[in-house]
């Protein structure tokens, strides 16, 4: 029953591809209903997104910066406060030595919050960069006559006439620093990406 099942199974496979053929060849030679692109590349391919990465990139080490600085600072102390144990009285020494346990515990959430922050705002200019591309990618969709572009991470197999990538970062990186004025218009299928 199994090879019925299996050869079954292949002939509605290709009743489907000989049905769906039919209306795909009837449409104009020039559309591609499916795009596909790296929305990765974008960001770093294109200027735009490499002066946004330079950014993130920027910042981060800012930040580490300032966390490097704090951990020495609180370093020193801490040397400094163990050196000075055997000199205090003990209720002293605890009293200084809960008072820096206290502001270490501080500086590190103020240093998580920081950090936190600083991931929420590299969110938000992603997106916005992402929103800005948006123009782009609906003139391309119009001029090739796409119903839908998909991250070319989710596809499995692909034709690299159908991949825009390239074409996209040249839109952006021709733009005069308008969001919605693309570069002169493809021609389709046969052009260079």
């Amino acid at each position: 029953m199994r090879p019925a099942r299996q050869s079954g199974a292949a002939a509605l496979a290709a009743l489907a591809f000989c049905c769906a053929a039919g209306p795909l060849a009837a449409q104009d030679a020039a559309r591609q209903p499916f795009l596909v692109l790296s929305q990765e590349r974008i960001l770093t391919g294109s200027a735009a997104g490499q002066a946004l990465l330079a950014e993130e990139a920027e910042a981060r080490d800012a930040l580490r910066a300032e966390a490097r600085a704090i951990d020495a600072a609180f370093e020193a102390e801490e040397r400094a406060l163990t050196a000075s144990r055997g000199e205090l009285a003990p209720e002293v020494f605890r009293e200084r030595a809960d008072d820096f346990d206290a502001r270490v515990v501080v500086a590190r959430r103020e240093q998580d919050e920081r950090s936190d922050a600083l991931a929420q705002e590299f969110d938000r200019k992603r997106r916005e960069f992402y929103g800005a591309v948006a123009p782009v990618l609906v003139s391309i969709m119009e001029r090739r006559g796409a119903d839908v572009i998909l991250d070319e991470n989710t596809v499995l197999l692909a034709d690299q006439a159908v991949n825009i990538t390239d074409a996209v970062i040249a839109e952006i990186d021709a733009r005069d620093g308008s969001e919605t004025t693309p570069r002169a218009p493809e021609t389709g299928p046969g052009e260079e990406d």
